[in-house]
Formats: structure tokens, C-alpha cells, sequence
């Protein structure tokens, strides 16, 4: 989950990724990740990871985790109802001014999120990770008249998973 500001029209949107990971020296491993969240638009991450675990010789292990990537937006365009929130009055501004909906571009964007965590393994290859962390990204949308809207999220992130 990713929450954040209680103004967002999506307080804590879903989110799934995963990784593959190689152990690079000890306890340090880096790797690939992929998965899907549901914001605004639907996109698709494509994340580098590196991961360093503080111990590898008990059933808890405690992590620093640190992905960035792109995030591929997989729906073409969004429409946008408050038209003054996103974008500023038209020169031509004469009060009361009724916002109109346009339509948008999704072009995707820049993502990274450091965290911290822990992983519980029940069984010899099984475990589940827990895990809090900031998330930072910047997505690109395109409109009429090579009009170019930016936006950023910065939210707390919280993860639970499986790890093999």
C-alpha cells in the first residue's frame, strides 16, 4: 500500500511487485523487479533493486532495501474533472469560472523507494517479509496543444510478502 495525503482521490492504492534477486557478496544482493499499481492510471514498474540483509543465521532477518526504475503507464489517458486543480485558469479567467473535464496522456515516469523491513522465514525457503518505506515518483502527462503536466507522489509505502 502506498498512503498519502488525505486529499488524494486514492488514499492508499494497491500495489504488487515482485523481485528476483542474485546474491552478489554475503548478505548484499541486487536484482529485477516488476509489477503493477493502481493510481490514477494503471502502470507497470520495472524497478533495479539491491538489498542488504544484516545477518543471514537466524530465522529473522533484518533488511535495507533500496529499487528505483520507470513506471510504464498502461492506460493511455485519464480524464480530469477539476480542471483548475491540475491545471492553471485560462488567461481569459473571469469569476465564477466552471471547470471543464480534459483528457490527459499518462506518459509514465521516474520511481525510487528506500525501506527498511524484516523476513520471517517459517520453514527452510519460506518466509515473510514485512516492511515500511518512502516512496518517491514523478509521473509525465501530455495534453492538447503540447500542454506537459508533472506530478509527484511522495508516500509512505508498507509491504508484506513472500519470499522463496
Amino acid at each position: 500500500m502506498l498512503l498519502g495525503n488525505s486529499q488524494d482521490e486514492k488514499k492508499a492504492p494497491f500495489i504488487f511487485n515482485s523481485a528476483m534477486n542474485y546474491g552478489l557478496y554475503k548478505n548484499l544482493s541486487a536484482g529485477i523487479g516488476v509489477g503493477v499499481e493502481f493510481l490514477n492510471e494503471t502502470y507497470l514498474p520495472v524497478t533495479a533493486n539491491v538489498m542488504y540483509q544484516f545477518r543471514k543465521d537466524k530465522a529473522l532477518f533484518p533488511f535495507i532495501r533500496l529499487r528505483a526504475g520507470y513506471q510504464v503507464a498502461l492506460e493511455s489517458s485519464t480524464t480530469i474533472n477539476n480542471y483548475s486543480y491540475y491545471l492553471p485558469p485560462p488567461v481569459d479567467y473571469i469569476y465564477p469560472y466552471y471547470p471543464t473535464e480534459t483528457k490527459l496522456s499518462a506518459k509514465g515516469g521516474w520511481m525510487f523507494d528506500p525501506s527498511v523491513g524484516v523476513i520471517v522465514y517459517t520453514r527452510p525457503g519460506l518466509g515473510i517479509s514485512l516492511a515500511a518505506g518512502y516512496r518517491y515518483q514523478k509521473l509525465k502527462y501530455t495534453g492538447d496543444n503540447d500542454y506537459i503536466f508533472w506530478t509527484e507522489y511522495n508516500r509512505l509505502m508498507l509491504t508484506l510478502g513472500v519470499t522463496f
